[in-house]
């Protein structure tokens, strides 16, 4: 008797174990690079840096489970990018994800650390949810590809569909600088006769992961500077700009542009959350919720995902933490 009872108490013990792996607060999941949150019924989904794509998702906002299945198979991975990308093997950055057109639509980055060959592709689904007889990723192929060092390096793509429809993509990392230009929003790649722009960076400065949104009458361009994926020893911080224009110029509070240096400071490192970035906004029951890791400094610089709520003051956008 006193031995089933042992093996009772290790097997629940084994059930806690694994309840713990598979359901995780927002706080206790590693992940980087995190897309924009898409909501696809009753379910949050984000897509983050991994092998294939890693899926993450969550009933709440609180609890968050890793999903078996990411985007594309692991180490397996469409033709094309071999041919942009030859140093490629399978494991993506930073992807971003808009619904539009009925189904969503999943920009990725194909790349080596500090190499300036790079490409972005994009992919669509009916549907986020891996169990639905509909669920089935297409790959559309290239969305813009960078080769020499004076380009705009074609990864961290960022989408917006703004208020009068159109779409707009930023995309960069040092070397060129971010880039921004609009989308054809039936087929998602660029839209013939448009030209991509500078909007922040260049001259290989540190400036990465943008991301473009519009509140009132102006688009508000945030970014990263600093260095990411050091872990503890990362720096990152972000930075915004504001235009009427999603093309800019972009100036931040005291007038001065996005290309020339400036930006202002929206959030830094605060206490365990170490080098924050990679700003996705999530508009949910009249707030303004941004997704964003940051490095844990309580569990050895893991990377993380953080909800922060953003408010508007005289214009300007705030972060805070709930």
């Amino acid at each position: 008797m006193i031995i089933h009872k042992h093996i009772k108490y290790l097997f629940i013990l084994l059930l806690l174990h694994l309840s713990h792996n598979l359901v995780a607060q927002m706080g206790e999941i590693e992940s980087h690079d995190p897309s924009t949150i898409q909501k696809d019924g009753n379910t949050y989904w984000i897509f983050s840096t991994g092998n294939g794509i890693k899926a993450t998702y969550s009933s709440d906002l609180e609890n968050w489970k890793i999903s078996a299945k990411t985007v594309f198979q692991k180490d397996s991975f469409p033709n094309w990018i071999k041919e942009y990308v030859p140093k490629f093997q399978g494991h993506f950055w930073a992807p971003d994800c808009i619904f539009m057109n009925g189904k969503y639509y999943l920009y990725y980055s194909c790349s080596s650390f500090g190499a300036s060959q790079s490409a972005i592709g994009v992919a669509t689904n009916q549907t986020l949810d891996p169990n639905s007889p509909q669920y089935k990723w297409t790959d559309l192929g290239l969305v813009v590809a960078s080769k020499e060092r004076k380009d705009f390096n074609a990864i961290d793509p960022s989408i917006l569909k703004d208020k009068q429809g159109k779409i707009w993509m930023t995309y960069g990392s040092f070397f060129g600088g971010i880039g921004a230009v609009e989308l054809d929003s039936a087929s998602g790649k660029i839209k013939s006769g448009e030209s991509i722009k500078k909007v922040a960076g260049g001259r290989e400065s540190d400036w990465e992961a943008s991301c473009l949104i519009q509140e009132g009458e102006y688009y508000y361009l945030f970014v990263n500077n600093g260095l990411c994926c050091k872990g503890l020893n990362s720096t990152y911080y972000i930075v915004c700009g504001r235009s009427k224009n999603p093309l800019g110029p972009f100036l931040d509070q005291i007038g001065k542009d996005l290309n020339a240096g400036g930006g202002t400071i929206i959030l830094r490192t605060e206490g365990k959350f170490q080098g924050p970035g990679h700003v996705g906004l999530l508009r949910e029951k009249g707030k303004n919720m941004v997704s964003i890791h940051y490095y844990d400094a309580d569990d050895q610089g893991k990377s993380k995902i953080n909800l922060v709520e953003m408010i508007f003051k005289k214009g300007w956008p705030y972060f805070r933490r709930k």
